[in-house]
């Protein structure tokens, strides 16, 4: 197993009200990754809800670390009927797994940490010697109503092997997707154009989407599409490595840097089908400049000018 994740549920806020009678919500959580699930306890009536659970653990290996969304549910609990759905959050884990060497900026907070980018404004994710740690509020969807309310979390990932001993993990290959060089870097060299192309069967076009409610059926769908987003940035990421490449920028067309692309096309009853393409290069971070040190020659200090005796005469000073 290449690596760990431990996740904690804190607290929720602003959860819309579920239970009529009392205009309250019974929420619990219920957190994925891959295969297992765990639970938090049930907090009643609160629509700001205290967990502060225990750490969730999972290990994984290298494929589900990058292809697998991390999936938190919120829940509202019904003694005589089916639980409600809230809401339900996906955290990409890819950017817990760059190594601290590639991250843009220091910590002011954590000393030999650095900041990565998590994807929401409200999260900071933080990476050090021990692993990384994303934690914060996140905004909690649902395909049916929208956002509703946000709940509070912290994520830890922490690998067993160096990066890249497991020739199926491309983990430490950054992905950018704007149309310039990264703020901070400086590409050495690019080594082509790679990219790649998944095809997997559409939930929406399954037998069992006649007896699911359309909302099981949006969730299936939008967990397939943060799934093959990560199968298919890790197959690039694999290209990448083959062609000694540590990043990928975009696509080089007319002299300009094209922002790294994935497309997804909805076929019918054959599928989905995700492309991404983009171009390897090898990045290496920019130097801040070391202050100049400007050295000083020593002024002459005055001479001390001789000393005076006071003495005391009555009423009067007299100063020699």
């Amino acid at each position: 197993m290449p690596g760990k994740v431990k996740v904690r549920v804190l607290a929720g806020r602003n959860l819309p009200v579920m239970d009529r009678s009392s205009d309250t919500t019974d929420a619990y959580v219920e957190v994925k990754l891959g295969s297992t699930t765990y639970k938090t306890d049930v907090c009643r009536k609160s629509l700001h809800p205290q967990w502060d659970s225990d750490w969730f653990r999972y290990e994984v290996d290298d494929a589900e670390l990058q292809d697998e969304p991390l999936q938190i549910r919120l829940m509202d609990h019904d003694t005589y009927s089916a639980n409600d759905a809230i809401g339900k959050v996906y955290v990409d884990l890819n950017p817990l797994l760059l190594p601290p060497s590639s991250t843009s900026s220091t910590s002011q907070h954590h000393p030999n940490t650095t900041n990565t980018d998590s994807g929401h404004p409200n999260v900071q994710a933080v990476q050090g010697g021990g692993g990384a740690i994303m934690s914060g509020w996140i905004p909690v969807y649902d395909t049916m109503h929208g956002i509703r309310g946000e709940v509070n979390v912290v994520i830890k990932v922490e690998l067993f092997s160096d990066f890249n001993k497991f020739r199926q993990s491309s983990c430490g290959v950054q992905f950018f997707c704007s149309g310039s060089i990264p703020e901070g870097h400086v590409v050495s060299r690019f080594q082509g154009l790679v990219g790649e192309l998944v095809v997997e069967g559409d939930p929406e076009h399954q037998w069992i989407d006649k007896i699911r409610t359309p909302r099981a059926s949006n969730e299936a769908r939008q967990a397939l599409f943060f799934k093959l987003s990560g199968e298919l940035r890790r197959r690039i990421g694999l290209k990448a490595i083959e062609l000694g490449a540590n990043a990928v920028l975009g696509s080089l067309m007319m002299h300009k840097i094209l922002q790294y692309q994935q497309y997804f096309d909805l076929e019918g009853e054959t599928g989905i089908v995700v492309r991404g393409i983009g171009t390897a290069a090898t990045l290496a971070k920019l130097q801040p400049p070391q202050p100049i040190q400007q050295h000083h020659s020593p002024s002459p200090s005055p001479s001390p000018s001789p000393a005076s005796h006071v003495i005391n005469t009555g009423n009067q000073a007299l100063v020699e």
